[in-house]
């Protein structure tokens, strides 16, 4: 992966707001507050929604772990990442495609983040939102990259 960039100066959001103003925010970078579509580096068309944050019951996961204060930033993800990576489904599941960036956010050490989108295995069009998150425990993402992914390949990735 690229070196880690220099955090750019944001917000960073408090977990005493709701799930909802939280959301809200979150959406605000893609232009809208509640659904956006989005052409990504790699010229794949996403769906960005509330779908990025519901965990399997359809509750809200966006204030699980570190997600809220730096929600932010994984909008800065799925805009300019530091790689975009395709893995093609596996055992009849989706496809997906897997956002990664990392951060140097200063004296508060590492940043990493990663968004998730998924379609029908061989379908064209739409990706919908999978997941999106940022985490300070940096090799959690590197894992995540080296080792989960399956027969994927790079899409795009930032040029330093």
């Amino acid at each position: 992966m690229p070196q880690p960039r220099l955090a750019p100066t944001l917000e960073r959001l408090s977990p005493s707001l709701s799930e909802d103003a939280l959301f809200a925010r979150f959406m605000r970078e893609f232009g809208d507050t509640s659904r956006a579509e989005f052409l990504d580096l790699a010229g794949n068309p996403l769906i960005v929604d509330r779908n990025l944050f519901l965990n399997r019951k359809n509750e809200w996961k966006i204030m699980k772990g570190e997600r809220a204060p730096w929600l932010l930033y994984t909008a800065i993800n799925i805009k300019e990442p530091d790689e975009i990576w395709l893995e093609p489904g596996r055992r009849g599941g989706a496809d997906k495609l897997y956002f990664f960036s990392r951060f140097d956010v200063e004296r508060r050490g590492f940043l990493a983040c990663l968004a998730v989108f998924e379609r029908e295995q061989g379908a064209l069009g739409m990706w919908a939102g999978k997941t999106n998150y940022a985490t300070t425990q940096f090799g959690y993402i590197e894992r995540k990259r080296n080792v989960e992914i399956i027969d994927a390949r790079m899409l795009y990735r930032r040029r330093d």
